[in-house]
């Protein structure tokens, strides 16, 4: 453990954190192994909606924590002022973190006092669909912070392009799962998802697969919440098993046991999902679509399997009976995969690369 006068203090911002999401696994896990490596920690989270578990955990990794919960924006510019003012004259930095994408980002950087280096951490895919989401103050972030980094390289070139500066890579933390997997009833194949309910998950793509009689050999599975799919709004459909939200890694643990394969038919602007890095590390086989950094990490053929964002159903439906079929035929394993998490996406090797991006480390 560093001594107390060898600690850096890193100050980290995040524009929000909700209950469950890849960027709330992320931070979670980021600050968990910054501060393991003997560095100080304050974090600053304008719309905080966490869970009292998740917030206990904040408080208890990191020196310093400020929940933003004004609903209105008014007050949470007039919190984030207040905050700024505080920061400034209290608080010196090695480091300052900042995540996801706003313009309240821009904002807070000019309230911040004197630091060595500003790395902002931008999630979400960086091709065009995206740039067209950027706010002309979270743009000016883009331009300023010392250092940027994408989850992926593809993010990463796309970013480059439009913002013609160095983007680097650095893949998002996720937890290691290590789960005994259990047989589906019947000889049936499980295929399912996690994560948030939103139909740009390909919740609706899922639900009318599962009325599909050629797929009737085939259970999917849903875990999560949202607005969109309200209680009850799966019993319309007798072969989706939906299980609700789970909470923490035992819950994430019984969710990927009890899969074949996790699907993740997105139209979101996706980084580097954490769901697949989850089911990566367990071994779990995946499909998915082609966006952000998605092709990053398909290492196996058999195993990680990647189609078209553009497939139309028929398409996706083809590539979930060929990967039953394979399953079934013995052609897919969990090797591949497990060794390539251990080898570039560990807590080890992302620890040891976010320490050197953000300065942290002594110079010899």
């Amino acid at each position: 453990m560093a001594q107390a006068s060898d600690k850096k203090r890193i100050l980290v911002y995040t524009t929000q954190l909700m209950e469950t999401g890849g960027i709330e696994s992320h931070l979670q896990e980021f600050c968990r192994q910054m501060a393991a490596a003997g560095n100080e920690i304050d974090l600053v989270v304008l719309n905080a909606a966490m869970t009292p578990e998740t917030e206990a955990f904040y408080k208890r990794t990191c020196r310093w924590v400020y929940f933003g919960k004004h609903g209105r924006s008014y007050k949470r510019l007039l919190w984030m002022l207040q905050l700024g003012i505080k920061l400034r004259s209290n608080r010196q930095y090695d480091a300052v973190y900042t995540n996801g994408q706003g313009e309240s980002i821009w904002l807070f950087s000019r309230m911040l006092p004197a630091y060595n280096k500003w790395v902002h951490h931008h999630h979400t895919s960086g091709d065009a669909k995206d740039q067209a989401t950027w706010g002309a103050k979270y743009r000016k972030t883009l331009q300023a912070a010392n250092t940027i980094v994408a989850c992926s390289f593809r993010n990463a070139g796309d970013m480059k392009v439009v913002l013609n500066r160095q983007i680097d890579v650095i893949p998002v933390f996720s937890r290691n799962v290590e789960v005994p997997f259990t047989e589906g009833p019947a000889g049936k194949l499980r295929f399912g998802y996690y994560g948030r309910l939103i139909p740009e998950k390909g919740i609706d793509l899922i639900c009318r697969m599962s009325e599909d009689a050629d797929l009737k050999d085939i259970e999917f599975h849903l875990w999560g919440e949202g607005k969109q799919y309200p209680a009850g709004y799966f019993d319309r459909y007798p072969n989706v098993r939906f299980h609700g939200p789970f909470a923490g890694e035992d819950g994430l643990k019984k969710a990927i046991a009890q899969l074949d394969v996790y699907l993740l038919l997105s139209t979101h602007p996706e980084g580097l999902p954490v769901s697949l890095l989850e089911a990566m590390s367990a071994g779990l086989p995946w499909l998915a679509t082609d966006r952000g950094g998605i092709p990053d990490i398909a290492c196996d053929p058999q195993a990680t399997r990647v189609i078209p964002a553009g497939s139309s159903y028929e398409e996706s439906k083809a590539a979930v009976m060929t990967f039953a079929k394979d399953i079934r035929s013995g052609l897919v394993t969990k090797t591949a995969q497990k060794e390539l998490y251990a080898h570039r996406f560990s807590a080890a090797a992302l620890r040891l690369a976010w320490g050197d991006i953000l300065g942290l480390h002594k110079q010899n």
